[in-house]
């Protein structure tokens, strides 16, 4: 089950392997226990199974390739087989030579090939949700099951996506609505659904090969050929708790049990790994040796408030005196990194570049912090900031980040050197009184999925109006809109993953009296005016506030931009 706030024992890590990272939680101690989650999901969907087992073993919980966080693998085939190898190369890779594994429906097909595969590995195995289907409904499933959306300049896909979702927790399989298909349980609040739609929207069509791989599993041959302890659990509502009866022959190693509930079946789960369980390990962070050429990685610093998350681009082969310096990149409100990734294409070649994701959003999300101030979202960055090791650096914020990036560099071990504001914020206090209680939407999910097309107005309207809820011809934005479908759905999607958390944000940083701390800034700043984004005025007035510092202008089309990032 999915947590709205993450319990802080449970961590999030990378292993970068020779072509994809993959992005998995990790909490307790104790035997080695690989828990593998169901499509279109991500170990998010884990995390009270997680810290259920946490207290007798070390959980070990990977997102499948292309779900979550994990890479996808261009070109990965609808087989299980393949699956099953890439989570081995991710064993190994953490150096574990034994373990078992508790599977849930296309994680539990791929731990029933990881039983076949790799017995002197998997010491036992749960499979909870077998698949185990004739060709005619493999077919029928395989038409339809892994219907995918497009974008429009209406945002239609939007109420699709909920629909999709909410429809699949209410028939098996989902596109069937017939009372034969319907299932026995309640439907979940909407509160429930919303990280289901999150998941779904981080993963994309071509990851689809999962479902498409689990659906096509020949169930009844490979499970003769396993030879280590495997156990076939499911419980009572499942839509496939009967498949495992299915099988025509079972070899000895393979027990076959149909329990009341899901809570029947993890305590089962828990008996099984205590008997078949070894030794206690140790598993270190992962060490990132850089490459030669510029890649991107994505990483999380663990701090006291929460998991801060972050992209790392290093470029080796362009080092010099000149670009031989550190750039943290903060991003505006209710977007991400993949905005300021974005805006570094516009900025002069740098050697290594750091994206956040700020507190309350991204893939940072909700965070343990009591408010989002300035100053308190300060605090959570510049400790994470420092376990990277960065050295002096150069901070560049964009939007609202602004106030954020001012906190940050009156943090002396931090070793700011630079500030570069673009299209900062600095409203007055007549302009924070009529914006802090209304630019965030409101994102709490809804029954009918209303909120997912209120996220999609207000990435589209703040390409059209400043402020964007305030539809006056007179607020108008000047510039050419950046209202290409995809561009508004990956807005939009950056917005949801924020959700209710905006309100929060917004009250706090828009109400906050940044000139007032502009006085104080002593490093070398520059101020860079969005020509046409409606807030020249603020740059305008920050600019003034900092003694010695320069203001620019950027072309009304971003394309255009050039910011230079040298002293």
């Amino acid at each position: 089950v999915y947590q709205s706030l993450e319990n802080l024992s449970i961590e999030r890590r990378f292993v970068t392997l020779t072509d994809r990272q993959v992005h998995y939680r990790i909490s307790g101690e104790g035997p080695p226990l690989l828990l593998l989650h169901q499509s279109p999901t991500s170990s998010a969907e884990m995390a009270t199974t997680i810290e259920y087992f946490a207290d007798e073993f070390t959980v070990i919980a990977p997102d499948t390739p292309g779900f979550g966080l994990s890479d996808y693998r261009k070109g990965t085939p609808s087989d299980i087989t393949i699956y099953a190898q890439m989570v081995k190369e991710f064993i190994d890779a953490l150096g574990l030579s034994e373990l078992c594994i508790y599977g849930f429906h296309t994680g539990a097909i791929i731990g029933a090939e990881m039983a076949r595969l790799y017995p002197d590995l998997c010491k036992a195995v749960v499979v909870n949700g077998l698949w185990v289907a004739d060709k005619d409904e493999v077919d029928l499933i395989l038409q339809h099951y892994t219907e995918w959306f497009e974008p429009t300049p209406e945002g239609s896909q939007m109420p699709w996506i909920w629909s999709r979702l909410r429809d699949q927790l209410i028939f098996f399989p989902w596109f069937l609505k017939e009372e034969k298909h319907r299932m026995s349980h309640d439907l979940p609040s909407s509160e429930l659904k919303q990280p289901f739609v999150l998941d779904l929207l981080r993963t994309t069509e071509q990851a689809q090969t999962a479902y498409r791989a689990a659906f096509l599993y020949p169930s009844k041959e490979r499970v003769q050929e396993i030879n280590t302890p495997t156990f076939l659990l499911n419980y009572q509502g499942d839509p496939i708790g009967d498949h495992p009866q299915r099988l025509e022959i079972t070899p000895d190693c393979v027990q076959i049990e149909l329990l009341s509930d899901p809570q029947a079946v993890e305590a089962r789960a828990r008996e099984i790994f205590r008997e078949f369980s070894l030794a206690t390990i140790t598993i270190k962070p992962e060490a990132v040796v850089m490459p030669e050429k510029a890649v991107r990685l994505k990483g999380f610093v663990h701090t006291s408030f929460g998991p801060l998350f972050y992209c790392q681009e290093v470029d080796q082969s362009s080092v010099s005196e000149e670009t031989n310096r550190t750039v943290v990149f903060l991003h505006d409100f209710a977007t991400s990194s993949n905005a300021t990734i974005e805006i570094a294409k516009y900025c002069e070649s740098v050697h290594r570049k750091i994206f956040i994701d700020l507190p309350g959003h991204g893939e940072t999300g909700p965070t343990h912090l009591g408010d989002y101030q300035p100053q308190t979202m300060a605090k959570m960055l510049a400790e994470g900031l420092m376990q990277l090791n960065l050295g002096p650096i150069h901070l560049v914020s964009m939007g609202m980040s602004n106030s954020i990036a001012v906190a940050l560099s009156q943090i002396d071990a931090l070793q700011v050197q630079q500030l570069t504001l673009i299209d900062p914020w600095c409203p007055n206090a007549s302009e924070m009184n009529a914006m802090r209680d209304h630019y965030a939407p409101d994102l709490t999910p809804s029954e009918y999925g209303e909120h997912l097309m209120r996220g999609w107005y207000f990435a589209r309207d703040s390409e059209l109006y400043f402020p964007w809820y305030d539809t006056k011809n007179a607020n108008a934005l000047k510039r050419e809109p950046e209202i290409e479908p995809q561009k508004t759905h990956a807005r939009a999607v950056d917005a949801l993953k924020a959700g209710t958390e905006l309100k929060r944000v917004a009250k706090d940083l828009i109400g906050y009296d940044v000139e007032a701390n502009l006085r104080d800034i002593i490093v070398n700043t520059k101020v860079y005016a969005w020509t046409g984004n409606g807030r020249e005025k603020y740059a305008e007035r920050i600019h003034r506030a900092i003694s010695g510092s320069k203001l620019y202008y950027l072309p009304e089309n971003r394309s255009q931009w050039s910011i230079n990032l040298s002293e």
